[in-house]
């Protein structure tokens, strides 16, 4: 059982809080008398801070802060990483070839680097850590100092006792007239504490014979880094070949399992996403993976998921993006690869953030005088899609994601009515949902404003942003590109409300001022593309004609002349605005 802390533990003693956590029953056997090595994440201005904790029936440390924010978060990430332990173990070791082994040692050989190669110290400290080392390795010494995967090691005195005051040349020569059949002790002692730091660190247990022949490789990796270090004391910063001859560690060759990796592809082919979808899926997808330490799609655990998801909260991100975005990707590509048997079971089912919709929080419309302030704006701009957009976005309802990606020949008139088609885009801009389809007849003032002889200019191609996408690339849409300009322009002329979607605002206003305006929600959902589930919405069709109506009977908030006038070129601070119907 893991005890769940309401608050941090705290010692009599200290005013720091502490970390506490039960091993769990299932495992506390196979890990007790374990060093921990973890980097506690640097948050705001306190830097990271490498603890070592040893496992008994508790997992036991100081979160090195006294500030309670920065502890909860150090908390979370320490607990994830020991849940990812907890798993390792119970999993069992697992089979490593000769390649992974040698990974694993490249980790080590870069733990040494990145701990001490700023500040590598002294030849002579280099010279001691590679002669107990070596002495280790070849099974002439009884027992040695452990190496810290981070601070400095104390090889000082034991050098000291085991081979006098011998140095250099001597010193060589003297471990070579030591035994060479002392025994594996002094490795363990020696390069044991490293080895477990890089295999707690990517969440895998090995078999017992070959944990020793990767503590030998461990060794030799260790000796290479202190060659680098050696020579970097001395002066000599030149890159080291020895770090050539590393591989890369992968938990598991990708022919033994599907990856995540794997399985979105697979999926992306099936399914066709849009390129903004492969691309945030594609990082979600990425994270998993490096907090995890792998890919193999079967092997991920709830408990991982639970792990990612606390560490995704503790780094900031919002709530509903872990859950909308984060855990429902996640999700979707397990029960696509369920149903393709490529996974048996969904390790992200039912993992959730707890979150209450809390009062203030809410989005909100944009009000019939923001409207009239972001038009009058919009209006002064030369730029197309500053002149354009807001207007198109406040008089049809439309999204703005659908209206950016809107072409020259996407301007029509159908049944004698001239409106915008609504439809993906010809270089692969992809809309929301079939529902999204759609024609939608222009607002008199969009005509009235000139909109239609600037879409003439453009004919067949894009109306706001500028060489179409190539077909079949996976990079997010040019139009995305211009929603984002779009947003900070607005954010810019002093829409500062964060409970206002600076573009996205438009539509939640359409709707609640066709509302007001006596416009029926059946005929406010067709232009705007809201699809109904009810049956009864089934059998309604609402015609362009009843469209257009709604259309020319939708009030367009103005600012006054006199206070346009007063303000010209400036972000205006309007009265409020006169609404003026566009026909009628």
């Amino acid at each position: 059982m893991i005890l769940t802390m309401k608050r941090h533990a705290a010692r009599a003693d200290s005013s720091v809080p502490q970390f506490k956590r039960r091993v769990p029953l299932d495992v506390v056997q196979r890990v007790r008398g374990r060093i921990v090595t973890f980097a506690l994440p640097a948050v705001g201005r306190e830097p990271e801070q490498v603890i070592s904790l040893k496992l008994g029936e508790f997992a036991k440390t100081s979160l090195r802060t006294k500030n309670l924010e920065t502890a909860k978060v150090r908390a979370i990430a320490l607990a994830s990483h020991l849940e990812t332990l907890w798993e390792s173990v119970r999993q069992g070791p697992a089979p490593l070839s000769q390649r992974q082994l040698d990974g694993l040692a490249r980790e080590a050989y870069l733990a040494l680097i990145a701990e001490h190669g700023e500040n590598p110290g002294t030849p002579e400290q280099w010279e001691k850590f590679k002669a107990l080392t070596r002495a280790a390795l070849e099974g002439r010494i009884e027992g040695a100092p452990a190496i810290k995967p981070s601070g400095q090691n104390d090889d000082e005195v034991a050098c000291e006792l085991l081979f006098g005051g011998f140095t250099g040349e001597d010193l060589t020569a003297w471990i070579n007239t030591l035994d060479a059949n002392q025994g594996e002790q002094a490795l363990v002692q020696r390069v044991g504490r490293l080895t477990f730091f890089v295999l707690d660190r990517r969440g895998v247990t090995v078999e017992s014979a070959a944990e020793l022949d990767l503590m030998r490789r461990v060794a030799r990796a260790a000796l290479e880094a202190a060659w680098a270090l050696k020579r970097r004391a001395g002066g000599d910063w030149r890159p080291d070949p020895a770090a050539e001859r590393f591989p890369t560690f992968e938990a598991k060759p990708k022919e033994e399992g599907v990856t995540l990796s794997d399985l979105f592809d697979r999926w992306a082919r099936e399914t066709g996403p849009a390129p903004s979808t492969r691309s945030t899926w594609r990082g979600i997808i990425d994270s998993l993976t490096a907090h995890v330490g792998h890919g193999e799609a079967s092997r991920i655990t709830p408990e991982n998921v639970i792990g990612w998801k606390d560490a995704r909260l503790a780094s900031g991100r919002a709530v509903k993006t872990i859950n909308d975005s984060d855990l429902a990707c996640i999700r979707a590509l397990y029960r696509w690869g369920i149903a393709n048997r490529l996974v048996k079971e969904n390790p992200a089912v039912g993992v959730q953030v707890a979150a209450k919709r809390k009062a203030g929080t809410a989005m909100l419309p944009y009000q019939d005088e923001d409207v009239a302030r972001l038009l009058a704006a919009a209006e002064r701009e030369p730029l197309p899609y500053r002149r354009w957009l807001p207007m198109l976005a406040a008089l049809t309802g439309a999204r703005i994601g659908e209206l950016a990606a809107l072409w020259g020949t996407s301007v029509i008139e159908r049944e004698g009515v001239v409106g915008i088609n609504i439809a993906p885009s010809p270089d692969g801009a992809t809309l929301k949902n079939a529902g999204s389809e759609r024609f939608v007849p222009l607002h008199p003032e969009i005509i009235r404003a000139g909109f239609l002889d600037y879409a003439r200019t453009k004919g067949h191609a894009p109306l706001f942003y500028g060489k179409p996408a190539r077909r079949g690339s996976e990079a997010k849409h040019p139009s995305k590109g211009t929603t984002n300009h779009l947003s900070t322009w607005i954010r810019t002329q002093g829409f500062d409300n964060e409970r206002i979607a600076p573009a996205h605002g438009l539509r939640h206003f359409w709707k609640s001022a066709a509302s007001r305006a006596g416009i029926a929600d059946s005929i406010a959902d067709a232009i705007q593309g809201h699809s109904d589930d009810r049956a009864a919405a089934r059998y309604r069709h609402i015609s362009i004609a009843q469209m257009k109506e709604a259309i020319e009977r939708f009030p367009v908030p103005v600012v006054p002349a006199q206070a346009r006038a007063s303000v010209e070129g400036a972000v205006i601070e309007a009265p409020t605005p006169t609404v003026m119907p566009a026909a009628g």
